[in-house]
């Protein structure tokens, strides 16, 4: 029987590389390594990677496995996976590398043309804060949560408008509180009042915060209450934490 070098059948990875930092915390905690690097996003936003702070022998077990690469190169996905945000508490200050007027512009610039284009008040505030205020982190989790609280998130418009509402998930996404597997952690107090003030400007310029309210005080001009909105909340999360 003839032998010959035969390639032997392809194998197709079982791991996809996007999974790989998921696969490093899962390690980390398997083999119960010290956890907390603490580095700043993209957005400004400093983030909890919640990954391992490995020993060099454990780092070199896992270059040598392939695993070594997602260490260097993509710690980016792993910092946009990651399982925390940094919760902001009264007295906190954060320093600015922009200057805080033209980031307060650029939340009403961003709201208005985001509106203007793309329509959905609540997500485009939330973009726009995003966008423009550097430690808003750009979760997509909480813009995906903002998709359905537009126009009141009822028929008739009888609810609260999507503009205050994506300003109050942002202000609690900041600055609210989180859980654990037992136990709620934080309070609401910092959240509660800073989406108090943008309630009370809101009635100033429109007598409410009632969706079918604010169009007819602003003749349905819904990119100019997105702009505001977004302008308003900025300059709160600015005048708070700066």
């Amino acid at each position: 029987m003839k032998m010959g070098n035969q390639a032997g059948p392809k194998l197709k990875p079982r791991v996809k590389l996007g999974q790989l930092p998921v696969l490093i915390l899962q390690l980390g905690d398997y083999l119960n390594m010290p956890r907390s690097i603490i580095q700043e996003n993209q957005s400004h936003q400093f983030t909890e990677c919640n990954t391992s702070v490995m020993e060099r022998r454990e780092l070199l077990k896992l270059t040598g496995a392939g695993i070594g690469l997602v260490m260097t190169g993509g710690l980016a996905s792993c910092k946009a996976q990651s399982r925390a945000t940094r919760i902001l508490k009264p007295g906190d200050k954060i320093s600015l590398k922009a200057d805080p007027e033209e980031i307060i512009q650029k939340a009403y610039d961003l709201g208005y043309k985001y509106e203007k284009e793309h329509r959905g008040c609540a997500r485009c505030t939330v973009a726009a804060l995003q966008d423009a205020v550097p430690f808003v982190n750009r979760s997509e989790e909480l813009f995906r949560g903002s998709t359905c609280v537009d126009g009141g998130a009822t028929p008739t418009n009888l609810a609260s408008c999507g503009g205050f509402t994506g300003s109050g998930m942002v202000i609690a996404y900041v600055c609210g509180s989180t859980r654990d597997e037992t136990a709620f952690i934080g309070n609401t107090e910092l959240a509660h009042s800073l989406i108090h003030k943008v309630h009370d400007r809101f009635v100033k310029a429109y007598g409410s915060v009632i969706c079918s309210d604010v169009r007819k005080a602003m003749n349905s001009n819904c990119p100019e209450v997105v702009g505001r909105a977004a302008k308003w909340t900025a300059q709160l999360l600015i005048e708070e934490f700066t």
